[in-house]
């Protein structure tokens, strides 16, 4: 019989990983594997769970790196979860432990143990070090994925080929790729800026490069930024410094569910991030049919066709350069020149979540019918 899948993912807020794991959870040729989700919370991956018939169940997860989680609260968190997952899991099946990130990466295998199950991973942050890969033993789950080339190489040495290891791309669905909007035929009046606070993201870039602009661009309005993604309960302007603008007026958004209905209000949107494994928000907003400039960061030059709408992470000049020629385009001009056939055809033939599903069932299948 084929496996059942249990995914492991402690946070449930609305971000790439947790976008990504929606999107196998729902996926229809996944359903075969009856997949449910294990998580230490309650938040929009649950009520994408509900809205999508995925089983869910929440239990507090501990710290799994504490000495009382190494001494016996992983333990005790594992016999809970095996004994709260008992109704969903059918006793004659196999089954899976896929734990979506590092940090769970004791946690999933706690359970696998419990359950006797096969512990796989999907190593998903960019910045992780050996010592991260090390000291949550990333090394004993049967099978690693890694999401993205940059992160697939940065780990093989560190395997030397056991476990095996997957290169896996995020990929998204065929209805999210949508033809750009039509727009009307003036100057840009809003942008749109993607990703969080944290400083990865690269907000702090785009402040110094909007303050370059201010010098550069001439007088005379200027288009309102838009800040949409997590704020962590920080105040926006001191963590990034604002008053240094004079000419740009900030607002910062917070998070929006309905991330796509929300990218095709605007012409442009900006991807300031400075290390990414991958770039799913960036893909979802080309898909989107919204033109974006962006840092050369994961594979995100991959589907941007276009080196006018690329720049390398953290060089805040380079941003405002290629900002201040866009800004000198109409909206209808922008968005001829970003090249969305090229792009969406790009998209279709190497990012779909199909293909990303078909790898993770030939894995599923070898594992457990060798029975390792």
């Amino acid at each position: 019989m084929l496996p059942q899948i249990v995914f492991v993912q402690n946070s449930v807020h609305l971000a790439g990983a947790q976008k990504s794991l929606s999107r196998l959870l729902s996926a229809p040729s996944l359903q075969d594997h009856a997949p449910c989700l294990l998580t230490g919370q309650v938040g929009w991956l649950t009520g994408f769970c509900d809205a999508n018939q995925v089983p869910w169940v929440q239990l507090p997860f501990p710290a799994s790196r504490s000495l009382g989680g190494r001494l016996f609260k992983n333990h005790q968190f594992a016999k809970q979860a095996a004994k709260r997952l008992k109704s969903l899991l059918d006793p004659r099946r196999p089954i899976v432990v896929h734990t979506n990130d590092h940090p769970d990466s004791l946690l999933g295998q706690a359970v696998a143990h419990e359950l006797a199950a096969i512990p796989i991973m999907t190593l998903r942050t960019p910045g992780m070090s050996q010592r991260d890969f090390e000291k949550y033993h990333c090394s004993k789950h049967k099978h690693l994925i890694a999401v993205g080339d940059q992160l697939f190489q940065k780990v093989r040495p560190w395997i030397a080929g056991q476990p095996p290891l997957t290169l896996v791309h995020n990929g998204i669905t065929e209805d999210e790729i949508l033809p750009p909007p039509s727009q009307p035929s003036h100057a840009l009046e809003h942008v749109l800026v993607l990703g969080s606070i944290i400083p990865r993201k690269g907000w702090q870039d785009l402040i110094a490069a909007l303050q370059r602009l201010e010098a550069i661009v001439p007088p005379g309005p200027v288009p309102e930024i838009h800040f949409l993604g997590d704020l962590l309960q920080q105040d926006a302007s001191t963590t990034l410094h604002t008053q240094r603008l004079s000419r740009f007026k900030l607002n910062f958004l917070g998070v929006d569910p309905n991330y796509r209905k929300r990218l095709r209000q605007y012409a442009l949107a900006i991807h300031p991030s400075r290390d990414e494994s991958f770039g799913m928000a960036a893909l979802e907003c080309v898909a989107a049919g919204v033109p974006l400039l962006a840092a050369a960061t994961g594979l995100i030059p991959e589907f941007i066709p276009r080196d006018s709408f690329l720049f390398q992470p953290e060089a805040s000049d380079e941003l405002a350069s290629k900002l201040a020629s866009l800004l000198s385009l109409t909206m209808p001009e922008i968005q001829s020149a970003f090249g969305f056939t090229e792009a969406h055809q790009i998209i279709r033939e190497r990012f779909s979540t199909p293909e990303t599903v078909r790898k993770l069932k030939v894995i599923y299948r070898e594992h457990t019918a060798s029975g390792s």
